[in-house]
């Protein structure tokens, strides 16, 4: 039996195995880098439309609202540190507040109780032994809301700190109904804004009969603590009435403030807050007292219920405007658990 040898294979035969390797692996290799180039591609496209998409979405929400300008974490920009959370109100909380707004087409709701109001005359702040640093008429047993009794209380304390003078008077401040209901008065029962237990009428004198100079101390630093002058002699056409600037309005410092500095009467104030400042377009103002505060207005619902934005880690008050809205103060220099 012979042998049968493997043959061998020429050289051109290697050759050509090897070129038909080279050319499967240079194909291997064009289709991972095109499959990894259709994957960016896809990738970048997808980013793309995602992109387009966010851009019409903003377009299309600013169109709708233009004041929109709260982020995914729900701060508004500008206040980054400010984390809003929703609250409600009760429909006729549109009634109640610091800011009503209460004239001759806006009526005074009552509450049922008549609650937070204390008599001025027992109330009156000290001074170094003085017995008291103002006089009240005693005709009547004129009252006042305590924030608004407080913030008298601090303004008279510092005019008879710097005046050593203790004869500015209050003729009258809380009215109820039965008292507004008299002839004498020229704005009917359940119109006037005395019945808010927030105003205060100061006049000077042993009888209360002599008027403010319209440069008297009080006139030029109420809004230091919280007041304006309610009916300003320009501001008869707005307000109604005349006659009667030496009544005080407290308000809080901050909407005070900007009043004053803007010479507006409450019920600019109150429309100007209505018209163009909304829940994501805010107020900045920068009260007397130095604080940074934040105002907007939210429209009442037609509900019974109706759902605002405030902050969860800033102090704030909330006002009805007795019209149709509430009216949001935010403090950003104070917390919410101080």
């Amino acid at each position: 039996m012979g042998n049968h040898a493997t043959p061998s294979r020429s050289f051109n035969t290697v050759k050509h195995s090897n070129r038909d390797k080279r050319v499967k692996r240079q194909r291997q290799q064009r289709m991972i880098l095109n499959a990894i180039f259709a994957v960016v591609a896809v990738i970048l496209l997808c980013l793309l439309i995602f992109v387009i998409g966010m851009i019409v979405d903003t377009v299309g929400s600013g169109k709708e609202n233009p004041d929109n300008a709260l982020n995914p974490s729900g701060s508004q920009q500008g206040t980054q540190d400010v984390t809003y959370i929703s609250v409600t109100q009760m429909k006729n909380a549109v009634h109640t507040g610091e800011l009503l707004v209460v004239n001759s087409q806006n009526q005074y709701h009552f509450p049922s109780v008549t609650t937070g109001l204390k008599t001025i005359a027992d109330n009156r702040v000290k001074y170094e032994g003085v017995s008291n640093t103002y006089m009240v008429k005693t005709d009547e047993v004129w009252k006042l809301h305590t924030v608004a009794l407080n913030a008298l209380n601090d303004m008279m304390y510092k005019y008879y700190e710097i005046f050593q003078d203790g004869s500015v008077m209050v003729t009258s401040a809380y009215r109820s109904y039965e008292y507004q209901d008299r002839p004498s008065f020229s704005t009917p029962a359940g119109y006037s804004d005395h019945h808010t237990g927030l105003c205060v009428a100061l006049n000077q004198g042993s009888t209360g009969k002599e008027l403010l100079e319209d440069d008297h101390w009080i006139y030029q630093n109420c809004h230091k603590y919280g007041f304006v002058v309610r009916y300003p002699a320009e501001k008869s056409a707005i307000t109604g009435v005349s006659g009667y600037e030496y009544c005080f309005r407290y308000v809080g410092v901050a909407h005070a403030t900007y009043m004053y500095n803007n010479g507006l009467c409450l019920e600019e104030y109150v429309e100007l807050i209505k018209n163009t400042y909304t829940t994501n377009n805010h107020l900045k103002i920068t009260g007397a007292d130095g604080k940074n505060y934040e105002v907007y207005y939210v429209p009442a619902a037609d509900t019974e219920l109706t759902t605002l934005q405030v902050p969860k880690n800033y102090q704030y008050t909330v006002s009805g405007d007795n019209i149709g809205g509430f009216i949001v103060t935010v403090c950003l220099d104070t917390p919410a658990n101080a």
